[in-house]
Order: structure tokens, then sequence, then C-alpha cells
């Protein structure tokens, strides 16, 4: 299976660590984001990882070609940012008509990855696209989701105060082929995964939870935490 990074953003949030160094490239633990990210995917057996980059797009690239696994990734340069729905739209051929995997390459876990893609070899029939989710104590902070019995996903808040549910939407989605049409009628104003595709897909997306901490690191207080949350881990605490 393939996997696409979005890593394009320019990470303001991050205020003057950000002013010459991309998002992606920001460390925790003394690692860069991105590397945490591409680990991951290939301890999970992804055999194939395409990034999409934008911002200082030549540190990416200086990055990647000190690598080992250089030749298992490739990038895409947008010269305009797409949206990360207009990103998956605009990468399709990419994954040759199998289902691939998608990440923000902004966020700091614990978990293991390759559960998910179990999960979604084994989902429940008729849904076409395999949500990690995680738990949140600050659900106005990002999007949350209401599932069924079977953990099919039939109702999602994105970023809102009214605390319907603390089950969050890690950005991690394993997509099938089958998802494909939904994906290519977006129109050009329809460019977010979380606000123009998940809607259209309540009933068809199964939750998979990751356990263990989940971070966006795009502010000052989510690198701190995560920096916190890599030495603990590293301690084995």
């Amino acid at each position: 299976m393939k996997a696409l990074i979005l890593a394009a953003g320019f990470g303001t949030r991050l205020g003057k660590l950000t002013e010459y160094k991309p998002k992606a490239l920001v460390e925790v633990g003394g690692t860069a984001i991105l590397d945490h990210n591409i680990r991951k995917l290939l301890n999970a057996g992804i055999s194939e990882i395409l990034i999409n980059t934008h911002y200082l797009s030549d540190q990416v690239e200086d990055f990647l070609e000190g690598q080992p696994y250089r030749e298992l990734v490739k990038t895409v340069f947008e010269p305009s940012l797409l949206g990360t729905a207009g990103s998956v739209k605009a990468s399709w051929d990419f994954f040759d008509g199998s289902d691939f995997l998608v990440m923000h390459g902004d966020n700091y876990f614990e978990a293991e990855l390759k559960p998910l893609l179990e999960a979604h070899l084994n989902r429940t029939t008729g849904t076409v696209l395999t949500m990690a989710t995680f738990n949140t104590t600050s659900p106005e902070l990002c999007g949350t989701v209401l599932t069924d019995n079977d953990g099919i996903v039939v109702d999602f808040f994105e970023k809102t105060m009214e605390k319907r549910s603390f089950r969050a939407n890690a950005a991690i989605y394993v997509v099938s082929a089958e998802s494909k049409m939904t994906f290519l009628r977006l129109s050009p104003l329809e460019n977010d995964v979380s606000v123009d595709v998940i809607p259209r897909l309540l009933g068809k997306i199964q939750e998979h939870f990751l356990p263990g901490d989940f971070i966006d690191i795009g502010s000052p207080a989510g690198l701190a935490a995560a920096e916190i949350s890599h030495l603990r881990i590293s301690r084995g605490m």
C-alpha cells in the first residue's frame, strides 16, 4: 500500500519557529516530525510515500536526500496550496487504483499504524474509508465523531464549542479505491477532507481508535506537549 503525507502548510501558528523552517522539519525529541511519520508508515509496511510540498520545499528535499529511505519517498510541489482533499484528488494516479493511506504531517503520536491498515482490510462491508481517531479533552480544537455500535461514523462535528463527542478525527485515513468519484466530483472550491468529504461519506466510514498520546504539533503548546510525550515514551514510562 502507498501513502500520502500532507506537508505543504506554512505552520504560521508556530511563529518564529517556522519563519525559516517548514513545519514538516520542526523537531520532536531531536527528530523532524516528518521523519517520525515516515518511519511510522514504513514500519507499518507502506511500500511508497508521496509528500506534497510548498513552503520552503527545498529544505524538505535536502532533508530527504540524506535519509536511508530516500528511494521510497517521492515529493510533489504544489505552486498553490490545493487543500487536503485537493491534494488527494491531484495525486490519485499515484495510487494506481489501489487503497491508500493519507495523513497530515504535523501530528506526533504514540500508536503504530499497522493495526489501522489491518482494520481497513477487515472493515465492515459497505464502508469505503477507515478513519483513525483518538480521545480529546478539547473538541473545540478538532473534528469529532459519533459512531454506531459497529464503529461506523454516523455524525461529524468540526471544531465546535458544543461538546457532543470527545472522540476526535486523527486526520489519518485509509481510503478505498471505491471512494474515487467522491473526490473527483469535488468542485475547485471543495478542497478540505473534513469539510467536503467526510459529510458525504457518513455511514460509510469505519472508525479505528489509536491508543496512546496523539498531539498536533502545529502550536507552541502542542509542540511542548509532544516533547513531554516523546521523553516519557523514550524512557519507557
